[in-house]
């Protein structure tokens, strides 16, 4: 496996594991950040999006990016508010989603509204019953749907319209070449204690889903659309130094996050293992271009050194070869050190790179993130 010569990682607390029981646990400081001006001027600018991006969600590969969720209310941080089906709260799940049809694609402002993914609206939904998985773990039939069933091997995708729907994977996915294609939605992927990236690596859209184990929760480097989803819960042994990240690209372009949580969470240990950030994008093996990176929620940890890198680094052979990273309606968690990582928010961030756009990103409290 490829690896990148990423920053000395840093780590935060494990995160609770396990499918839809309720909101996602996140410190108090989180419940501010549905204050103020956040719910207003941001949300408005966001909605604006929700039409085209609710459509393209229908497609069997990431052509486009779709529904964008916004800050939930203010108090709606309260785990009593966060019921499925519910308006407003972490973990809420929306009414409508990025399975909706082309004529259901105008959401109420409530519903554009709900809160960040985590448990109560990621993963399995309540009351699916899971049969075995019995077929095999190498899926190389074109438009095959694996849909509420427990597999319980890692996946090689080597077909193109794959879809996993409604179902559990104990173990890793792995999808790679032009003609190959994935869709995941409503599904729990544990990678486990792998020494791999648990989803990756191109052509791949994933949808409401609960990622989470293994080194990396998702890496793509083509044509990924991650959205609604919970990317969490990494994995590095003691005595090892593994650089963790919730999303990571080590070169790449035609890359959408949008309106996930995403947080690394594994503390440091003695080898100097942990976490790098809840997204990375570094130069080692390509240069990056076109990333859309809109309305997702960046968990704090004082043991990583930063939330976000944003790509550009002149000691990596590609990391000046920067463009069309376009950053907004992002929320930084501020954490216990009020800086997201330990040394900030962000870092890594070309300016004057053509196509790229930092806007509307702002700390938990509400207040302006300007780029570093």
């Amino acid at each position: 496996m490829r690896q990148s010569t990423e920053p000395a990682p840093g780590a935060a607390p494990p995160a609770p594991r396990g499918r839809r029981r309720g909101p996602l646990a996140i410190p108090a400081t989180l419940s501010v950040l549905t204050v103020l001006a956040v719910g207003g001027a941001v949300a408005v600018a966001r909605l604006a999006h929700t039409d085209v991006d609710q459509a393209a969600a229908t497609e069997a590969t990431p052509s486009a990016p779709v529904a964008s969720g916004s800050l939930p209310p203010p108090g709606s941080a309260s785990p009593s508010a966060a019921t499925p089906g519910a308006s407003q709260g972490l973990g809420a799940r929306p009414t409508t989603s990025g399975s909706a049809s082309p004529s259901a694609a105008k959401p109420s402002a409530a519903t554009a509204l709900t809160g960040f993914p985590g448990a109560g609206n990621t993963g399995v939904p309540n009351g699916v019953r899971l049969s075995t998985h019995s077929g095999s773990c190498t899926i190389t039939k074109a438009n095959t749907v694996i849909d509420k069933r427990h597999v319980r091997c890692s996946l090689l995708i080597k077909a193109k319209n794959v879809v996993i729907r409604s179902s559990r994977v104990d173990g890793t996915i792995r999808l790679e070449g032009a003609g190959h294609s994935l869709r995941i939605e409503d599904s729990e992927i544990d990678g486990g204690r792998a020494y791999e990236h648990t989803v990756g690596f191109e052509n791949l859209t994933v949808l409401r889903s609960e990622i989470r184990g293994g080194q990396t929760s998702v890496n793509c480097y083509r044509n990924c659309l991650i959205q609604d989803s919970w990317l969490h819960g990494q994995y590095v042994p003691d005595g090892e130094d593994w650089h963790l990240n919730a999303f990571l690209s080590n070169g790449g372009s035609d890359i959408r996050l949008v309106h996930n949580t995403l947080a690394c969470t594994p503390p440091t240990n003695a080898a100097g293992g942990g976490c790098t950030a809840n997204a990375s994008i570094f130069g080692d093996f390509g240069p990056n271009s076109n990333y859309t990176i809109r309305d997702n929620l960046f968990v704090a940890s004082s043991q990583m050194s930063y939330c976000f890198y944003g790509g550009y680094d002149e000691k990596k052979q590609y990391g000046t070869q920067i463009s069309g990273i376009v950053v907004t309606g992002n929320v930084f968690q501020r954490g216990g050190n009020g800086k997201c990582g330990f040394h900030g928010p962000a870092t890594s961030w070309a300016r004057s790179a053509p196509g790229n756009v930092w806007q509307d990103n702002v700390w938990s409290d509400g207040k302006a993130l300007p780029p570093d």
